[in-house]
């Protein structure tokens, strides 16, 4: 079959034929919005993956498998005469042109937190002409990562005043959470534990934002370490790590990381 398009325009027009309801090919229609947003999701992580590794050639090809996923969507959607994919890049030009205005009209913004106050000013502005029951926080999607989601709340509430001043307010209130938790383990109560738990973990992650960090993104680096540690451990053991002692695993563990060097 010879393709007329190229480039963006040959990849609409590829995925329409896929979804060709004579000619098409069966697993491409077999899909739903439903049944693809793990694809997405999972796609989403791989472009995550190639940036941490610093593997240009392999962001290139995951950029391409995330695009596909937006015009997978955009196809259902015309099929259903609900929007094109014009539609949706001719929203987010819209989009981007109307949250900078100080790029495209005549307000200022001396700084990047100025441009974000301006972005969230504006981005609240259209919610109240869409819905009046939206709020500052509303936009945080509900399958956000949950470390990732403290952090964008974080961020939100922050650039409306309501936020520690400093990081050494925010370890303060770590250290209450903390014995909060203490406490709530010392009278057993399930319930209780797993509450200030939460509050910890939420505090951790203002702590990573004030310091610069995503907790998300830390997180899931040290579990990276502690998966290429474990695994030298197992290459490494004189024998089974399960017949080992505390000892042994701690010591093994140790070289471990030196020679990781991390």
């Amino acid at each position: 079959m010879q393709l007329k398009q190229r480039g963006f325009a040959q990849l609409t027009e590829i995925m329409a034929l896929l979804r060709h309801p004579e000619k098409g090919c069966p697993w491409d229609l077999k899909q739903s919005y439903q049944s693809i947003t793990a694809h997405t999701i999972e796609e989403a992580y791989e472009v995550v993956d190639a940036i941490e590794a610093a593997d240009f050639a392999e962001l290139k090809e995951e950029l391409g498998d995330l695009l596909l996923q937006v015009v997978f969507y955009a196809q259902m959607a015309r099929e259903e005469n609900r929007f094109t994919i014009d539609d949706v890049i001719n929203g987010i030009c819209e989009k981007l042109i109307r949250r900078h205005p100080h790029i495209f009209a005549d307000v200022e913004a001396k700084d990047s937190e100025t441009v974000l106050k301006n972005w969230e000013a504006i981005k609240q502005a259209e919610k109240k002409e869409k819905a009046k029951d939206e709020t500052l926080l509303s936009g945080i999607p509900k399958h956000l990562p949950s470390l990732l989601a403290a952090h964008r709340i974080g961020e939100k509430t922050s650039r409306v005043g309501f936020d520690w001043k400093n990081t050494e307010g925010v370890f303060a209130k770590l250290e209450e959470e903390v014995l909060e938790l203490e406490e709530a383990q010392a009278e057993k109560n399930a319930e209780a534990i797993e509450h200030e738990f939460g509050d910890v973990l939420f505090t951790l992650a203002q702590a990573g934002r004030h310091l610069g960090l995503n907790a998300e993104t830390a997180l899931r680096k040290a579990n990276v370490r502690c998966m290429q540690g474990f695994a030298w451990m197992e290459k490494n053991a004189d024998a089974e790590l399960s017949t080992l002692s505390e000892r042994e695993l701690e010591d093994l563990w140790q070289q471990a990381k030196l020679h990781s060097g991390k």
